[in-house]
């Protein structure tokens, strides 16, 4: 059965391609994790914080399996036992970065890997972002970690606003360059993320 909140957006994906649980995709309450390929410590342990909450059970965890932000959310999720779905900007015979395949094959036992383009479709920079509205159409909400000002996250942030989605920011300080764009969506009305009862709340868990 197509998920519903993805047949709500715009240039919904025809077909999507996937190795997994496909179950997955339909489950009640999903969270999409973005942020920066560079991400520190802080990333790490806001995740760890949110995630090993008991209620965290209940939501899956949705991500794009870049290293960084998106790799950690995949394996933090791995770890407590929750629900995941990378979605590939590519087919399923290609895998970039490196540095995640291993990742992926326990995501592909574990949880779901989707992707809208047939298995050998190679890697082009455009697919990217076009990707990041199924990470997003996905979702209830997009929880933004740590996004530089001129963040690749932005684009997932745009199209989360653009379908009507929730979207979360870690707090951040005005002299850390990392979180400036975390700074600059809570001045446009992101909620801020304390605990994990800030997101529980708006997913009724």
């Amino acid at each position: 059965e197509y998920p519903v909140l993805l047949k709500e957006i715009y240039q919904f994906p025809l077909l999507l391609f996937y190795k997994g649980n496909i179950k997955l995709i339909n489950n009640m309450h999903h969270l999409a994790v973005v942020g920066a390929r560079d991400s520190t410590s802080y990333t790490q342990q806001s995740l760890e914080f949110l995630l090993s909450n008991d209620k965290s059970k209940y939501l899956t965890i949705v991500s794009g399996l870049a290293q960084g932000a998106d790799a950690m959310a995949h394996q933090i999720a791995l770890k407590y036992n929750l629900p995941t779905i990378a979605v590939l900007a590519f087919g399923h015979q290609t895998h970039y970065p490196k540095s995640t395949l291993a990742l992926r094959n326990k995501i592909e036992e574990k949880g779901l890997v989707i992707s809208e383009y047939p298995p050998h479709t190679p890697i082009a920079k455009y697919r990217f972002p076009e990707r990041n509205r199924i990470i997003s159409g996905l979702s209830k909400g997009v929880l933004i970690t740590e996004a530089k000002e001129q963040s690749g996250s932005h684009i997932t942030i745009d199209f989360a606003l653009e379908q009507n989605r929730n979207v979360y920011v870690l707090p951040g300080s005005m002299f850390n360059p990392m979180t400036k764009g975390n700074l600059l969506r809570i001045q446009e009305g992101a909620k801020v993320v304390l605990n994990a009862n800030d997101i529980f709340e708006d997913y009724y868990i």
